[in-house]
C-alpha cells in the first residue's frame, strides 16, 4: 500500500494558492498560472505510483482504475457543474448561456481543453467571460489518464523497459511542445499531445524512486535542493508574464522545480517542516474543490459587472472559494469516499455527468434558451446581444456562388449574399464592414439591390509589407471578384483603420486601382465610435441595474473625424469620384454619442460589432447621404 505524503498535499496547496492569486490580483504573482504545472507533474507522479504498485503487485484493473477516478474527480465536479447552470439560468444572456451550454457539455466528457481551443480566435469570448474556462487542464489530465495506464500495462506485460518508454514519449511531447510554441501558442496549450510532457516527468521520477528507500536523498541533500526547487517557483512565480510564449521552454522551470521538490521534500527537515504544517496541509485536501470553485465565481462576478470586479470584491470571492472548498470536502467529498459500492455511488454519478452533459448541449443548441421568464423581460435586448452568434456571416446563396478554400481553411469567413445572383453592391472589409451587411441588405429606404458581404481582411491587408499567404489569397481572391463581376455597382469599403499612416493610405490607394477598375462607386464609410462602455454594462440582468448610462461626449468622433481628414484628402486627390460617409450620425447628435438608442444596443458585443438595430440605425443614415450623394440608391 502506498503511503501518504502529506509534503505533497503541502505541495499541492503552493500550486493551488498561485493560481487562485494570479486569477485575482494578477499584478500580485504575474506567473501564477505555474501552479497548473505543478499540478500536472503531482498528477504524473501519483498516478504512476499507484499504476506501477498495482501492476507490480498483479492488482491492476483498467475497470477499477476509472472507477477509483470518477470516484474521486465527480462528486465536487458534478456540483460545481450544476451550481454553474443554475446560476446561469437565472443571470446570463442567452449568447452567454449559450457558451455556458457549450463548456459545460466539453467538460462531462473531459474535451473542455479542445472545445477551448477550438474557440480561440478574433471573435470568441474573452478568458474572463468562460466560467469553467479552468476545466481544461482536467481534459488534459483525463486524456492522460485514458491512455497511459494502457501504455504502462502493455510495456509491463511486454516486458519491455517502462522507463524507457516514459521517457521517449516525455521527449517526443516535449520536442512537440517546442516546435509549436512559437507556431501557435493556444495550439501548445490546451492540447494534450503539446502538455502531457509534463505528467509523464512525474511520472520517470515515480518510477526512479518510488518504493526504493535507499534512493531517498540524505537531508543533507535534500534540505538545499527542496530550498532552491522552492525559490524557483516562487520566482517564476513572480517574475514570469502571461505574455510568454508559454509552456514552451518556460515551463520546464516549474516543472524542474516540482519534480525535485517532491524528490526531495520528505527528507528536507526545515521545507518539510513548513509544507507538511496543517494549514498547507488543509489547503492542499482542499486542493481540487477549491480549483473548481473559484473561477466560475470570478467569472459570472466579472460577467455581472461587465468588467473586472473591484479587489474587495476579488477578495470576498476568494474566501468564499476557501469556504465552499471546505463545505465541499467535509460535506461531499469524504462521506462519499466511504462509499464503495459501483451500483450505489459510480454509476448514478456517470448518469448525473451524462445529463448535465446533454443539458448543456441542448442549450448550446437551443441558442441559450431565450425563452427563460427572467430573459423574456428584456428579449428584444437579449437578441441582439448575441456576440459571435452573428447570423449573417455567411449563407448558402454566397458559398455556392462563390467558391473557395479560404471559407474553409479560415477558422471564420464572411460571405452573405442576399439572392443567389450576380451582386449589385460590394461590402468590402474585415468585421466592420460585415456587421453593415443586415443594414444595407434589408434596408426599406434602400433600392432593392443584391449585396454582396465576403471576406474577412483589412482591405489594404495583402497588398505591401508583412503580408502573409492568406492575405495575398483573400485579396487576389476578392480582386479577382470586382474584375469579373460587371453587375457590382457600388462597393462599400469599411473597417479603415482610424490612426492610418501614410503607408497604409498608400497601400489603400494601390488596392483602389482594383475597387474602381469597372466603374463601380466606392463610398468609403468612416470609422464608428467605439465608445468605452461594455456595452451589458448598459443593461439591467438579474443581480443587477445598469451602471450608467452610457453616453460620452463627442471626444471620439472628433478624434476620428481629426485622423480620417488625412487619408479622405489623399484618397481625393488620386481618386476623385470617391464618396465618403460618416456612420457616427447613428451614434452622437450635437452634444453627446451613445451605446444605447431607443432602449436597445448599439453594439453586439465587447469588440463594438455594431449588433443588428445598430446595422438598422446606421443603414437608415445612410439612406439619408445616399439620397443626397447617390440618389440612384435610393427608393
Amino acid at each position: 500500500m502506498l503511503k501518504y505524503r502529506p509534503d505533497i498535499d503541502g505541495l499541492r496547496a503552493i500550486a493551488v494558492v498561485l493560481v487562485i492569486t494570479y486569477h485575482a490580483f494578477p499584478n500580485l504573482v504575474p506567473g501564477g498560472f505555474i501552479g497548473v504545472d505543478i499540478f500536472f507533474v503531482i498528477s504524473g507522479y501519483l498516478i504512476t505510483s499507484i499504476l506501477n504498485f498495482n501492476i507490480s503487485n498483479n492488482k491492476h484493473s483498467i475497470k477499477d482504475f476509472y472507477r477509483r477516478r470518477i470516484d474521486r474527480l465527480f462528486p465536487a465536479l458534478l456540483l460545481v457543474m450544476f451550481s454553474v447552470f443554475i446560476f446561469g439560468w437565472f443571470t446570463l444572456f442567452p449568447d452567454e448561456f449559450m457558451q455556458l451550454g457549450k463548456q459545460l457539455a466539453g467538460s462531462a466528457v473531459f474535451l473542455s481543453n479542445i472545445v477551448f481551443y477550438s474557440e480561440t480566435g478574433y471573435f470568441n469570448a474573452t478568458s474572463p467571460t468562460k466560467p469553467l474556462l479552468h476545466l481544461w487542464s482536467l481534459g488534459i489530465e483525463e486524456q492522460f489518464y485514458l491512455i497511459f495506464p494502457l501504455v504502462l500495462y502493455l510495456a509491463y506485460k511486454r516486458k519491455v523497459n517502462i522507463l524507457f518508454i516514459v521517457v521517449l514519449l516525455a521527449a517526443l511531447s516535449f520536442l512537440l511542445n517546442i516546435l509549436s510554441i512559437n507556431e501557435n501558442i493556444e495550439r501548445t496549450f490546451y492540447l494534450p499531445q503539446y502538455r502531457h510532457w509534463e505528467l509523464l516527468f512525474g511520472a520517470i521520477l515515480s518510477l526512479t524512486v518510488h518504493g526504493e528507500k535507499a534512493k531517498r536523498p540524505h537531508t543533507l541533500v535534500a534540505t538545499p535542493v527542496a530550498a532552491v526547487s522552492l525559490l524557483v517557483i516562487l520566482i517564476t512565480a513572480l517574475t514570469l508574464h502571461s505574455t510568454v510564449a508559454f509552456p514552451g521552454w518556460y515551463a520546464l522551470l516549474p516543472v524542474f522545480a516540482s519534480v525535485l521538490l517532491i524528490w526531495s521534500a520528505q527528507d528536507a527537515g526545515p521545507i518539510k517542516s513548513v509544507i507538511t504544517s496543517k494549514p498547507f496541509v488543509f489547503i492542499g485536501l482542499i486542493s481540487y474543490p477549491l480549483y473548481l470553485w473559484h473561477w466560475p465565481l470570478f467569472s459570472l462576478a466579472y460577467i455581472i459587472n461587465g468588467s473586472t470586479p473591484p479587489d474587495w470584491l476579488m477578495l470576498l470571492l476568494t474566501v468564499l472559494s476557501f469556504l465552499l472548498a471546505t463545505l465541499t470536502y467535509y460535506l461531499i467529498e469524504r462521506p462519499l469516499k466511504k462509499v464503495r459500492s459501483w451500483k450505489k455511488k459510480t454509476i448514478p454519478m456517470l448518469i448525473l455527468m451524462l445529463i448535465i452533459g446533454v443539458t448543456g448541449y441542448k442549450a448550446y443548441t437551443m441558442n441559450g434558451i431565450d425563452n427563460r421568464s427572467n430573459i423574456k423581460i428584456s428579449k428584444e435586448v437579449s437578441r441582439l446581444l448575441i456576440g459571435p452568434m452573428w447570423p449573417y456571416a455567411k449563407n448558402e446563396a454566397c458559398l455556392e456562388r462563390f467558391k473557395t478554400s479560404l471559407s474553409s481553411s479560415l477558422p471564420w469567413w464572411f460571405c452573405s449574399l442576399k439572392r443567389n445572383a450576380d451582386p449589385d453592391v460590394l461590402i468590402l472589409g474585415n468585421s466592420y464592414a460585415n456587421h453593415l451587411y443586415p443594414g444595407i441588405a434589408n434596408n426599406t429606404h434602400l433600392k432593392d439591390l443584391n449585396v454582396l458581404s465576403i471576406g474577412i481582411a483589412n482591405v489594404v491587408d495583402g497588398i505591401s509589407g508583412s503580408r502573409t499567404a492568406l492575405q495575398t489569397e483573400q485579396a487576389e481572391f476578392i480582386n479577382n471578384i470586382i474584375l469579373h463581376t460587371k453587375s457590382i455597382k457600388y462597393i462599400l469599403i469599411s473597417g479603415i483603420t482610424i490612426d492610418a499612416d501614410d503607408s497604409y493610405i498608400n497601400d489603400l490607394i494601390e488596392r483602389m486601382s482594383i475597387i474602381t477598375s469597372n466603374g463601380a462607386k466606392v463610398v468609403i464609410f468612416y470609422p464608428h465610435v467605439q465608445l468605452s462602455d461594455d456595452i451589458k454594462e448598459c443593461f439591467s440582468r438579474p443581480l443587477k441595474r445598469p451602471n450608467k448610462d452610457c453616453t460620452s461626449d463627442l471626444s471620439e468622433l472628433k478624434h476620428i473625424q481629426e485622423k480620417f481628414s488625412h487619408l479622405k484628402n489623399k484618397v481625393t486627390k488620386a481618386y476623385p469620384e470617391t464618396l465618403f460617409f460618416n456612420p457616427n450620425s447613428a451614434f452622437c447628435d450635437e452634444n453627446k454619442c451613445s451605446s444605447v438608442k431607443e432602449g436597445l444596443p448599439m453594439y453586439r458585443d465587447e469588440f463594438k460589432h455594431l449588433s443588428e438595430f445598430g446595422s438598422m440605425s446606421v443603414g437608415n443614415e445612410f439612406a439619408k447621404w445616399a439620397k443626397e450623394n447617390l440618389p440612384e440608391l435610393t427608393k
